[in-house]
């Protein structure tokens, strides 16, 4: 009995020890956002100015800082006017813990505006809203 209690301790720990670092690395290399904004204008990749700007019924600007420790990967930006879908954009992200990126969409004069930030796989990252 105890003989087969080792080899079964022992099996278990060599499957822990080849599923434990492949469940790491699939953690770590998952894209999040550090930070993101909407705002009028971008200045040496960097956000100038705020979501005030867009109420003037200038196009919106979504800026974020993302980190992406693995592969090069893509992030889509689906822009909501209003409540309903207006526009999709894939943004190209490279290695990095902070990768900067923004696209653009026109407000239509609508009265709200929301970006969701999706992964490649299309798994929601992060949504902002602003009343324009």
């Amino acid at each position: 009995m105890t003989r087969s209690l080792f080899i079964a301790a022992l099996a278990v720990s060599s499957l822990v020890s080849i599923a434990l670092p492949a469940l790491a690395e699939e953690t770590t290399s998952a894209v999040s956002v550090v930070r993101s904004q909407f705002t009028d204008k971008i200045d040496n990749r960097l956000p100038q100015g705020d979501a005030s700007a867009l109420a003037q019924g200038k196009p919106a600007t979504y800026w974020a800082e993302l980190n992406n420790p693995g592969e090069a990967t893509e992030v889509t930006l689906v822009w909501k006017l209003d409540g309903r879908e207006a526009a999709r954009q894939s943004l190209e992200v490279g290695r990095s813990a902070h990768w900067r990126t923004w696209g653009i969409c026109s407000t239509q004069k609508a009265h709200s505006i929301e970006v969701e930030v999706l992964d490649k796989e299309g798994h929601t990252l992060k949504t902002d809203s602003a009343s324009l």
